[in-house]
């Protein structure tokens, strides 16, 4: 089954952060294809850094969300993230956007996530991904957003 991870990150070195998330993401799922990074000023809480993001398409045999969302989390803390101040700076954020085409929701996690559809940060990177096909079919997909992103021309690869 197709999953779709959001990757982001404000702190540091954000290029080598979403590289390290990749990697260690490519340790436990199958990557399947990546969009390119973009960069988008932060939502919610809007003082501080901008943000680069990256959409990652994986394989998994993994159906439960929720164990797949604490997956995720000991990634970001095995990455060094913080959670000092909520919707604050970080060294990397990773979201569970879409475990295959399941609707599911819990105290831990939801999917597809609440607020993908509107963030072009998540939908733009979306839409270079294989599994686009596949969402577009199931979903309205917004054409315009309050936040812009942009590409990144460097591309980052696995350490």
């Amino acid at each position: 089954m197709s999953i779709i991870i959001s990757t982001g990150s404000n702190q540091g070195d954000r290029f080598s952060n979403l590289s390290l998330a990749k990697n260690k993401l490519s340790t436990t799922f199958e990557l399947i294809a990546e969009s390119r990074v973009y960069k988008s000023k932060a939502v919610d809480y809007l003082e501080q850094p901008y943000f680069y993001n990256q959409v990652l398409e994986f394989k998994s045999n993994i159906s439960s969300a929720t164990h797949l969302m604490n997956i995720l989390l000991d990634i970001e803390d095995e990455l060094g993230r913080l959670r000092t101040v909520p919707k604050g700076p970080r060294i990397i954020d990773i979201d569970l956007i879409f475990l295959g085409t399941k609707v599911y929701k819990d105290n831990t996690v939801e999917v597809p996530h609440p607020r993908a559809f509107n963030r072009s940060f998540v939908i733009l990177p979306l839409k270079e991904l294989p599994y686009y096909s596949t969402i577009k079919q199931l979903f309205k997909i917004p054409t315009q957003f309050k936040n812009n992103a942009l590409p990144i021309k460097k591309e980052i690869t696995l350490l």
